[in-house]
Parts: C-alpha cells; sequence; structure tokens
C-alpha cells in the first residue's frame, strides 16, 4: 500500500509564516517506535499529530511544537466490567449510535478510554476513565503562563471566591458548539449559548447535557456574546450590532440596532438589572487611540443610544497587580482583550473575562481589585461568562475546531 505523507504549513500569530522542522517530530518517534512507519504529520492549533505505524499497531503520537511529548493514542480492548458501566451511558446520550472502535490514551498524568462513534456517516468520540466514568479532557496548549500546579499553590488562588482550578461541573459541548463564543443565563436549568458563525441562540439544558432548542435570529456572522433582558435576548454582534427577540414568545420577528461604539471588535455584553444598562466590552483598542487601553461602554437597555464610558480597563495596572498576586512568575506583561463580561448579582463586581492571556480580572466600582489567571491546561479558549441570580458562575471555553479540544462550559459555585 502506498504511503503518502502530508505536510502542512504552520502559520504562526502576528503574521510570522515558518515551515516547522519535521525531522525533530520523526526523529521523536523513533524514540518511541525505532521502526515507525510515519503514515501522516498534521499541524494543529499549538501541537502536531503524527500517525505511524510500529510494527502491526497503527499509533498516533501528539507533539508539542518543539517535539515534547504530550500524548499517544493506540488501539486497545476494554475489560468486559468497564465496558458494562461505558455501554449504560452510551445508551443515554447514544442511543442510535453504532460504536466504531476504541482507543487508549496515554498522557503524562494520566489514562483514559477514547470510543468512536458513528451515525449516518457523522463521527463522534465520548471519552471514559479508566474505571467507565465519563473523562472530561485537558486542553493540549503548550505555551502555558500559568500552570495548574504553580496556581493551586498561591495564596491568592486559595483565597479566590471560586475555584477556578476544579469545576463543580463541566458540560461537554456537541459539535455545534465547539465554537461556543458566549452564554447567558436562562433559567435553573438552561443556558442560553451561541457560536462564532450562526445566526441561532441554542438552548442548551444543564440537566439533559444537551440542546433543548434554538432560536434562528439571521444569517451567518460573527457573534461574540448575548445576555437576557426580562422577555427579551440581545445578541452582540463584532461590529456593535444587536439582535433583538422575544424569547418567552418567539414569533420571528427580530429588531437590530447598531451601538455607534468606536472600537471595530465589541466582544462582550452584559445587562445590569440594578442600572437597566447594557454593558459593552471592547476587545481591541479604539480607533484613532494608540494605548492599549480597553474600554467598557455602557448604554440603556431600553432604548440603545449613544453609549457612555462605564470602565476603562489597564492593561499596565493588571500586569501590576499579576506582579504582587502572584510573585514568583515572570508572566507580567500581558496584553488584556476582553471578550466578555459579567456582573456578580450580589456583589455588583464586574468579571472581565480574557481568551487572550487567559484571565478573570474582577473590579468594584470601576477599581481592579483582583486578577486570576486560567491555566491553559483547562482552558483552551475562554470566551463566555455568566452568573446565576444565587451567585453561582459559569464559564465557556471554545474547543479547537476540527481538534481534539470540545468547546465547555464550566460551573463554580461559590465557596
Amino acid at each position: 500500500m502506498k504511503i503518502t505523507i502530508l505536510f502542512f504549513m504552520l502559520f504562526v500569530a502576528v503574521a510570522v509564516t515558518a515551515q516547522t522542522d519535521h525531522k525533530r517530530f520523526i526523529n521523536k518517534v523513533k524514540e518511541i517506535c525505532p521502526q515507525a512507519d510515519i503514515t501522516e504529520i498534521e499541524i494543529k492549533s499549538g501541537y502536531v499529530e503524527i500517525e505511524y505505524l510500529c510494527g502491526d499497531q497503527l499509533a498516533e503520537i501528539g507533539l508539542g511544537l518543539n517535539a515534547e511529548w504530550m500524548y499517544t493514542e493506540t488501539k486497545t480492548e476494554i475489560p468486559q466490567d468497564v465496558w458494562s458501566k461505558i455501554t449504560k451511558k452510551l445508551e443515554k446520550k447514544y442511543a442510535d449510535w453504532s460504536v466504531d472502535e476504541f482507543a487508549l490514551i496515554e498522557m503524562a498524568d494520566t489514562l483514559f478510554y477514547k470510543v468512536e462513534l458513528i451515525q449516518d456517516g457523522v463521527e463522534e468520540n465520548s471519552y471514559f476513565a479508566l474505571d467507565g466514568k465519563y473523562y472530561h479532557k485537558k486542553n493540549m496548549v503548550t505555551d502555558e503562563n500559568w500552570a495548574i500546579a504553580y496556581l493551586s499553590q498561591s495564596a491568592n488562588y486559595k483565597s479566590a471566591p471560586y475555584n477556578f482550578l476544579k469545576a463543580d461541573k463541566v458540560y461537554d459541548m456537541p459539535d455545534l458548539l465547539k465554537e461556543i463564543s458566549g452564554i447567558a443565563y436562562a433559567d435553573e436549568n438552561t443556558l442560553y449559548c451561541i457560536q462564532d458563525e450562526l445566526g441561532i441562540v441554542f438552548k442548551y439544558d444543564t440537566h439533559k447535557e444537551d440542546i433543548s432548542g434554538m432560536f434562528r435570529f439571521t444569517d451567518v456572522g460573527d457573534f461574540e456574546d448575548l445576555t437576557v433582558v426580562k422577555d427579551e435576548v440581545f445578541v452582540l454582534r463584532s461590529d456593535g450590532t444587536l439582535f433583538l427577540f422575544n424569547h418567552r414568545n418567539f414569533d420571528g420577528k427580530i429588531i437590530q440596532v447598531v451601538v455607534p461604539v468606536n472600537c471595530m471588535n465589541v466582544e462582550g455584553l452584559e445587562y445590569n438589572k440594578a442600572d437597566n444598562q447594557l454593558y459593552l466590552a471592547c476587545k481591541d483598542q479604539l480607533l484613532n487611540d494608540q494605548s492599549q487601553n480597553r474600554i467598557v461602554f455602557r448604554i440603556s437597555a431600553d432604548y440603545p443610544s449613544k453609549p457612555g464610558v462605564a470602565l476603562t480597563i489597564l492593561p499596565d495596572e493588571i500586569n501590576q497587580m499579576l506582579a504582587v498576586k502572584y510573585p514568583d512568575n515572570q508572566n507580567t506583561s500581558l496584553q488584556i482583550n476582553p471578550s466578555a463580561i459579567a456582573i456578580h448579582p450580589q456583589t455588583s463586581e464586574k468579571y472581565v473575562l480574557s481568551a487572550a492571556s487567559r484571565l478573570v480580572a474582577i473590579y468594584k466600582n470601576e477599581k481592579l481589585i483582583n486578577v486570576f489567571p486560567l491555566p491553559a491546561e483547562l482552558y483552551y479558549k475562554p470566551e463566555g461568562i455568566a452568573f446565576a441570580p444565587n451567585g453561582d458562575l459559569y464559564l465557556s471555553s471554545e474547543g479547537i475546531k476540527n481538534g481534539y479540544v470540545d468547546g465547555q462550559i464550566y460551573l463554580f459555585t461559590k465557596k
């Protein structure tokens, strides 16, 4: 059989393009299996996947961009008692799907099973611990600024209002929400979700852990966040356009409003019941402004009009606080680009989430009071944040498109 080796070009951020040295990756595979027959090399976001034959066994290895080992995947057989537990879970969530094959995945600190399922030509993966329980995969990002091991020993992290290192519940998103970009609390069992490309608000049932309905409000676009205002849902497009519709009695009627903010990329949206205002967070700098500051605007929810400045986010101030709160870490020159904003229903504190640099900055009365870095081991691209009325916090992280990491929503109860 003819073996084809596929090499892909890696496009690096900031318009720097370079072809990866494939010999390093091949040599790493040869260290593991000297007689390895490489069948495919594919560069993903932050790591490299290599498929190879070792004797008659097909395997896959994941390597960081510096050729450091990350994981190995091989075909396996699952013990009958464990398979019985897995089968019960699959029958509940994948009743009409067929099992294709199993694999054992080995990472530095764990082993777990991958079960490949198929239905009508559509493939889906489900992951389980060795005892048959669901396994929640960690992110495979190697450009880590903050490690779990370090943050878990931090005095500031130990006093945090939420344990961002261990969620009380993790919801793995279906493929439609792999690129989840915004979330909003709807009711006790429902979150409203959007993803980057589709003009649809998805109803996600946290009890059934699945999509329970949807509202189609427009066609494709770049949708970043949403919020609930009484009977209406407001959806934010990155250019500052708001889409409004009644979610209690949806009749297809959509109102579209353009908010005149002077920045090109608006990603955060929140409603504050206390002042009946909408808050819009700009991801990028203002037009004709060379500073790296980021602005959160505020407008009336009753009639969106000319916005005023509600909060100015100063990267230097955040970096100074990082240096004080985490003195042993040298990552204190980070750029903050807000991807979402949420207002605590009990304390009125503003939680600003940044996917870039992965952190949550907390403000009280427009004053920065704390910063919590989010480890890339858990959060690939944190883009959504929302509170329940009782103070429970939901945080969503986008997955890798066509990749290994799913979109996820994390639930944190207040300490």
